[in-house]
């Protein structure tokens, strides 16, 4: 719990102002759903030279249209880091964590200057659902028990745009908008991630935290 207290002191002071976010990474499993990414991704971005981090928006998010389709929009999903976060979070650490590999945290603000960022609303059943382009932005409340221990937590997209060679939705989040991550605490090294790291922000690493709290 002390990395958790940690990484909450953290997250208070910097949150203010720019808002925090949480993509998490995840072990791939039977059912495995599309928008959690699988860790080689970001174990290639880790390891990388490149101070921008390399993403990619996957399809079919939200809730189905009138007529049942489904979003076209590529998104990269999120949570916001609140105290709703910090209690999935706290919940995690005390069950057990067999799932999660990697957090990368968000600065919401420098993301907004750069993509759509929408934050997800609740669609109420007495309205009209909308059309499949923003399905994306709505979501069922009582579908996303499959989340826990984060199935309360504010949800947020972030539209991946279409790059113009062979249009794919294939992005890159600039280094300054790479606030922290949250890392498994098995077989972490700081010093080792420290190096690996000041090859990828140099100028950014004073800002920068790592936590090994998954």
């Amino acid at each position: 719990m002390k990395e958790l207290a940690r990484f909450k002191r953290w997250a208070n002071s910097h949150r203010s102002g720019r808002g925090l976010l949480c993509h998490f990474y995840t072990v791939e499993g039977k059912k495995q759903k599309q928008y959690y990414t699988k860790p080689d991704y970001a174990y290639f971005n880790i390891f990388s030279n490149s101070p921008d981090w390399i993403i990619k928006g996957t399809t079919g998010h939200g809730i189905s249209s009138e007529r049942g389709k489904v979003s076209s929009v590529p998104c990269l999903n999120c949570y916001k880091v609140d105290d709703a976060f910090y209690d999935g979070l706290e919940t995690l650490v005390e069950e057990g964590n067999q799932k999660y590999e990697l957090g990368l945290i968000l600065d919401k603000s420098a993301l907004k200057r750069v993509f759509k960022v929408v934050d997800v609303r609740p669609w109420d059943h007495k309205d009209s659902r909308p059309p499949p382009p923003e399905c994306w932005k709505y979501d069922i409340s009582a579908k996303k028990t499959a989340l826990y221990p984060f199935n309360y937590c504010g949800v947020v997209r972030i539209r991946i745009p279409n790059s113009s060679l062979y249009d794919m939705p294939i992005a890159v989040i600039p280094g300054d908008a790479i606030m922290g991550m949250l890392l498994r605490e098995e077989g972490y090294d700081d010093k080792v991630l420290a190096e690996l790291l000041s090859q990828k922000w140099e100028d950014h690493l004073a800002d920068f935290q790592p936590f090994p709290l998954l």
